[in-house]
Order: structure tokens, then C-alpha cells, then sequence
């Protein structure tokens, strides 16, 4: 992880005591940026979803809309999964095996 002794058993002991994934500072900070993009991509998502309920739009043009909504939001679900994984990974590393 590229820490100092000390700091390898600092974040060790806030893992412990917080139960919360610990990462580098870098990572940390990376990481709560990336949550905040996929937050406001989210929130244009739902904005997108409202105008299609309320346009007045008709056959194919309607089908490619609906059509790129769904794939931006399965693009969305394959970062969040990135995302849970690398959470999922750190506390793994962190446990004690019994």
C-alpha cells in the first residue's frame, strides 16, 4: 500500500476502530472525488428520465433516447461495481483471518 510502518499501523488501528475501509490519503481523496462525479451524473440521469416522461416525442427518436438512457445507466452500474469491489477489497485486506 505504499505506507510507512507507522502509517501502515495507524490505518490499521482506524480500520479497527472505525470498522471503515481505510486507504492512502491519494486514494482517499481520488476516491470521494469519483463518488461525487458518479453523484452528479446520477442526478442528470434522473433529469433525463423526467424530460422523457414529459416530452411529447415520437418512434425512433424516442427509441434512441430510451435506448441511450439505458445504456448510460448501465455504464453507471459497472463503475459503482468498481467502485463496491475496491471498498469490498480494502476491508478485505484489512481483516483478521480467524
Amino acid at each position: 500500500m505504499a505506507l510507512t510502518p507507522n502509517g501502515w499501523v495507524a490505518a490499521l488501528i482506524r480500520h479497527r476502530l472505525h470498522g471503515r475501509p481505510t486507504f492512502r490519503p491519494g486514494d482517499a481523496i481520488a476516491l470521494l472525488a469519483i463518488q461525487g462525479e458518479v453523484r452528479r451524473i446520477g442526478v442528470n440521469v434522473n433529469q433525463i428520465a423526467r424530460a422523457l416522461n414529459t416530452a411529447v416525442m415520437e418512434g425512433k427518436v424516442l427509441d434512441l433516447e430510451v435506448a441511450y438512457l439505458d445504456a448510460l445507466r448501465t455504464e453507471l452500474r459497472a463503475h459503482m461495481f468498481t467502485l463496491r469491489e475496491a471498498f469490498e477489497g480494502n476491508l478485505a485486506y484489512w481483516a483478521v483471518e480467524p
